[in-house]
């Protein structure tokens, strides 16, 4: 009897739920247990025990299969240039050469970091009553000028050889170019650590050298410098007062450093000789050419601040560039100044207290000159640390905090020579400690950026559009790379 009215249950329910309308009516099947297990796992009892039947209710899903969807693309917000894509359609068939990237990503800005190690050698060589020993660590900052001299010199030959077009960009821009001259302030270091070392200290070079030494200087100083000068001049600066930084100054500094190196060359010269004579005047010539138009874009940059207020960013690090002309000029016209005295007389030329009147007023012009730089100093010293982005992409423009500063250094010891000021000879000390201490942190810090591909280094795109050799590319393996073969794994379901 129990059995007869349980097939009359499931019949009615059956019917129930195989009614045309959208509504389901939800029962609950409780199971009974003199009931035969065999009704519970039937479909009829599966549609009630569930809620729903057998044509309303989803299709079996299969299983989800884990092997890679060959259409399978990943964000590439995050990912590397070389892990953009996983699909040939997206790959390009051909990749440029590490060593390649490199030779198409470096530039004129290379040369800041052999200048800022040249300024190392010239303040220690300087510093009063050094001991002897300290010749040593001179010489391998010296020899690590010449290294970085070649270095640079061969990856941009080659690069004006393998990628033209990159190169002439990096020359005719406004803003890139005026790092350009930067290589005959390079070889300027070079030239007075050979005049220091090579014919002073050791005298292993003949003091005949300094004399087409200091010829070659002016001569790629007139060819790279004029040139560069008519291009910057042609652009047009319609926005330059509000933007305007003293790394504009570059383009001029290798004429207005010809002083320096003028007096660096005259210590190993036949004072009586007529080419000391020579060079004590050209060097006058060029120091005052320099210094003329040097001081005309200090007066911009004093303009720009009253304008904008203190730069900010990477071009706070630049502002200390002005206190370079101001410093080497000073350095310059005290130094011509002492050997004026021994020449001036020697030749015969003018009254025979024309060198005391030359070296006069070259201390004159030094005191005052020296407090120019100063006030460029201060000026860009105290807002820097409030101003500055910290960021290892642009740590070469951090280099500026070194060489520049060497003029006014320099003064400083020139002076207490000249007074037997023992207080000067301290802050010059104090300052060639700082500037030690500075060049260790953007040497570490320029290495590691290096390393990381954050500097002086192109994108793969860049290079390949510029490329014009077959052998400076390489065919690209199509499998996964590392970075993304581990995203797949992690989540193999993203499609």
């Amino acid at each position: 009897m129990s059995q007869s009215i349980s097939v009359m249950l499931l019949r009615a329910a059956q019917a129930i739920t195989d009614m045309p309308f959208p509504g389901m009516i939800k029962a609950k099947m409780q199971p009974f247990t003199p009931l035969d297990q065999s009704y519970l796992s039937s479909p009829t009892m599966t549609a009630v025990s569930t809620g729903t039947s057998r044509e309303n209710s989803p299709p079996p899903q299969a299983k989800r299969s884990l092997e890679p969807c060959p259409d399978f693309t990943l964000n590439d917000a995050h990912m590397d240039v070389d892990d953009k894509t996983l699909s040939d359609q997206h790959t390009p068939a051909r990749k440029p050469r590490g060593v390649f990237r490199r030779v198409h990503g470096w530039s004129w800005q290379a040369w800041p970091i052999a200048m800022g190690t040249g300024a190392v050698f010239v303040l220690m060589s300087n510093l009063y009553n050094a001991p002897h020993w300290i010749v040593y660590p001179e010489l391998i900052f010296f020899f690590f000028v010449c290294c970085l001299f070649v270095l640079n010199t061969t990856l941009l030959l080659s690069q004006a050889i393998l990628f033209p077009s990159q190169s002439l960009r990096l020359v005719t821009d406004p803003v890139k170019g005026v790092f350009v001259p930067l290589i005959v302030l390079s070889f300027a270091t070079i030239v007075i650590g050979i005049s220091q070392y090579g014919v002073n200290d050791f005298e292993v070079v003949p003091p005949g050298a300094l004399i087409v030494l200091f010829w070659v200087y002016l001569a790629m100083a007139n060819i790279v410098c004029i040139p560069m000068l008519l291009i910057w001049f042609n652009c047009e600066h319609s926005t330059t007062i509000t933007s305007f930084t003293p790394a504009y100054m570059f383009l001029v500094f290798p004429l207005m450093l010809t002083g320096i190196v003028g007096f660096n060359c005259l210590n190993g010269v036949d004072k009586s000789s007529t080419d000391a004579l020579v060079i004590l005047i050209v060097s006058y010539v060029f120091q005052g050419l320099g210094t003329l138009i040097t001081f005309m874009y200090l007066a911009i940059f004093c303009l720009r601040i009253i304008t904008t207020g203190f730069m900010e960013g990477h071009q706070a690090n630049g502002a200390f560039v002005a206190a370079g002309p101001p410093g080497f000029t000073a350095l310059a016209l005290l130094k011509l100044g002492e050997h004026a005295q021994d020449i001036l007389p020697l030749n015969n030329v003018l009254t025979p207290m024309a060198g005391e009147i030359f070296y006069n007023i070259g201390i004159l012009a030094g005191c005052m000159l020296l407090g120019c730089a100063w006030f460029f100093f201060l000026m860009a010293s105290i807002p820097w640390a409030f101003k500055v982005h910290f960021h290892s992409s642009e740590v070469l423009g951090m280099w500026a905090l070194t060489f520049p500063l060497v003029g006014m250094i320099s003064t400083f010891k020139v002076l207490g020579d000249i007074f037997h000021c023992r207080f000067l000879h301290i802050v010059h000390v104090i300052f060639t400690i700082a500037i030690l201490l500075v060049w260790c942190c953007l040497m570490t810090t320029t290495i590691t950026a290096f390393c990381r591909g954050k500097i002086f280094k192109s994108p793969t795109e860049a290079v390949l559009s510029d490329t014009k050799f077959a052998p400076i590319t390489t065919k690209r393996k199509h499998q996964k790379s590392r970075k993304a073969a581990e995203r797949f794994d992690v989540a193999p379901h993203i499609v």
